[in-house]
């Protein structure tokens, strides 16, 4: 028995580095959604990557990610080390604001196979082919959205599932499974909150970097264990759950 109220007061402390400043979240039918419910709606947030961009990230994931990075920061191994020069930053705002046609014409000369700026993307799409490079210009696309926030939300959409969703819920209403420990502690609602619903991202990035109370709630300060930029991609992907924020989500270029 004490061992067991041990565990459940561990878990309450960890459920208690979730809280947020949230507006009441709202209910769901008797028994809550069901898991199958839970994953669809997963899939749709904050989009679903379309066929053309899943291909692009298989190829993203293993010919461009060891310069560009998981989040395209120009962050990966191969730059860490010193191996190759620094690429861009993708998640700047002007690669933001790009759509896939854009994306193709700014690598334009890989594409048509003329003299590289860069030899080694000339290499990459030696071996990938043109078509498979489109495809990831595609996922591109849409590892960069939303263009209003310096972070990505597809990369912030797999920390927030590991270490979020615990607390905040699979949806993001502030339902996660941790909160029947938390008593009247009530964890952020993201679809209702105020600080998005205002557009004060920075005032978002803050409140998690920094953590502190937050009305009848406390957060931790979460900079200690995330870098700058792996809170951004969660600023970007919890603003991308409260509907109408953002920017819509890009096309995959195959629309025209």
């Amino acid at each position: 028995m004490r061992t067991q109220i041990m565990a459940a007061g561990a878990l309450a402390i960890l459920a208690l580095a979730c809280g947020g400043d949230t507006p009441t979240p709202e209910s769901h039918p008797a028994g809550g959604p069901s898991e199958p419910a839970i994953a669809a709606q997963m899939d749709i947030v904050p989009f679903a990557l379309t066929d053309r961009q899943e291909r692009g990230k298989e190829i993203y994931e293993s010919a461009c990610w060891s310069c560009h990075g998981a989040a395209g920061r120009g962050d990966g191994p191969a730059v860490l080390s010193g191996s190759v020069s620094l690429p861009p930053n993708l998640l700047n705002e002007a690669y933001k604001r790009m759509g896939v046609q854009d994306l193709e014409r700014r690598f334009e000369t890989q594409l048509e196979g003329g003299e590289a700026t860069h030899p080694h993307m000339q290499t990459v799409t030696s071996f990938v082919g043109v078509d498979g490079f489109r495809d990831a210009l595609a996922y591109v696309a849409a590892l960069v959205y939303p263009p209003e926030i310096p972070g990505s939300a597809l990369r912030g959409r797999e920390t927030y599932e590991f270490r979020c969703a615990v607390c905040h819920g699979p949806e993001g209403r502030g339902d996660g499974s941790a909160t029947e420990f938390l008593g009247d502690i009530p964890p952020a609602d993201f679809t209702a909150d105020t600080l998005i619903a205002a557009r004060n991202f920075t005032a978002v990035f803050n409140r998690i970097k920094e953590g502190g109370r937050m009305h009848q709630s406390y957060m931790p300060a979460w900079g200690v264990m995330f870098s700058d930029g792996e809170i951004w991609d969660l600023v970007a992907y919890v603003s991308a759950l409260q509907r109408g924020i953002l920017a819509p989500p890009p096309s995959d270029g195959t629309d025209g």
